[in-house]
C-alpha cells in the first residue's frame, strides 16, 4: 500500500507547521472554533499547488480571489468562516456559499483564530502566552500622540477615541487585537488601544478615568497576517519542505496574503 498519497502528506505537512505556530492548547475551546483538521478539508486538494492564501475573514471577494489563484492548496483564515454549528448547508448564505465553492475545486480551509491570538513569536514552551499586552511608559506620553501613533501604525485615517473628563498623560498601556472589551477588565492603564468594544464597556472604562482608542476590530488584525504570520509560515514551510522524504523536488511553498481582505467598516 506504501506511504501517504502526496495531496495527504502535503496536508499533513501543513498540519505539522501550524501547530508550531498555533498550538490548539493556546485556543478558547469552550467558545472559538479552530484548526486545520476540524474545519473545511476538501475530499481530493491538489498535491501540486503549493500556495497558500492568509485572510482574516472569508468574504465572497476573497472567495473569489482564491478560485482565480491557479496554484492555490490551501486557505488560511484568522476568523473561522463557521463559528457556530450548522444545521444545514445553503447557497443562500453568502459564507456556506463561499464555502461551497471553495470545496468543489478542492481547496482545503483552516481557521485560527483564539489559536495564534496569544502568540507573537515561535511558542517553544509557549512564552508570554495570553490574549492581549500591557506595557509602562519610561516617560509619559499624551493622548493625542498615542492616537497619532496608532493610526501611522495601522495605517488609518481614523479611529474613534474616547477620554475622560480629567485627561492625564499615559504612563500605561494595554492592547488587545479584535474585541478587548472583556479581556481588559481588571487591567489598571491609562490607555485601552482594541479594535471595538461595547458601548457600555467603554462608558465604564472612561468613568474610571481611561483613556480608549478604538480602530474598528479587523484593523487590529490584518497588518499581523503581512509582517508576522506570512514570513513566519513561509520559513516554517520552507523547512519542513527541506526535510520531507516525499516533497517533490525543487518544489517551493509560496505563501500570500489577501488583497480583497479589509474591514467591512470604514468611515464616509
Amino acid at each position: 500500500m506504501g506511504g501517504m498519497t502526496p495531496a495527504v502528506n502535503q496536508l499533513a505537512l501543513i498540519k505539522r507547521v501550524w501547530e508550531r505556530i498555533a498550538p490548539l492548547q493556546l485556543a478558547e475551546r469552550a467558545w472559538d472554533n479552530v484548526h486545520t483538521d476540524r474545519l473545511k478539508e476538501a475530499p481530493y486538494p491538489n498535491s501540486a499547488n503549493r500556495q497558500v492564501l492568509l485572510t482574516i475573514d472569508l468574504t465572497a471577494s476573497v472567495c473569489a480571489e482564491a478560485l482565480a489563484l491557479p496554484s492555490l492548496s490551501v486557505i488560511i483564515a484568522y476568523h473561522p468562516p463557521i463559528f457556530r454549528g450548522l444545521k444545514s448547508v445553503t447557497l443562500s448564505d453568502p459564507i456556506q456559499a463561499s464555502l461551497l465553492k471553495l470545496l468543489q475545486p478542492f481547496l482545503p480551509l483552516s481557521s485560527s483564530h483564539r489559536a495564534i491570538t496569544p502568540t507573537a513569536s515561535p511558542p517553544e514552551g509557549f512564552e508570554g502566552a495570553g490574549m492581549g499586552g500591557y506595557a509602562e511608559l519610561s516617560s509619559p506620553l499624551d493622548v493625542r500622540e498615542a492616537v497619532r501613533m496608532v493610526k501611522s501604525h495601522l495605517g488609518l485615517k481614523y479611529v474613534q477615541l474616547a477620554e475622560p473628563a480629567v485627561v492625564q498623560p499615559v504612563t500605561s498601556l494595554a492592547v488587545c487585537a479584535g474585541s478587548g472589551g472583556s479581556v481588559f477588565k481588571g487591567v489598571d492603564a491609562k490607555l485601552l488601544i482594541t479594535g471595538e468594544m461595547s458601548h457600555h464597556e467603554v462608558l465604564a472604562y472612561v468613568a474610571s478615568g481611561t483613556s480608549v482608542i478604538l480602530t474598528n476590530h479587523t484593523n487590529t488584525e490584518r497588518g499581523y497576517l503581512s509582517a508576522v504570520l506570512k514570513p513566519w509560515l513561509q520559513d516554517e514551510l520552507d523547512k519542513e519542505a527541506a526535510s520531507d522524504e516525499d516533497a517533490s523536488s525543487g518544489a517551493k511553498w509560496e505563501v500570500l496574503v489577501s488583497k480583497a481582505d479589509a474591514d467591512p467598516l470604514r468611515v464616509v
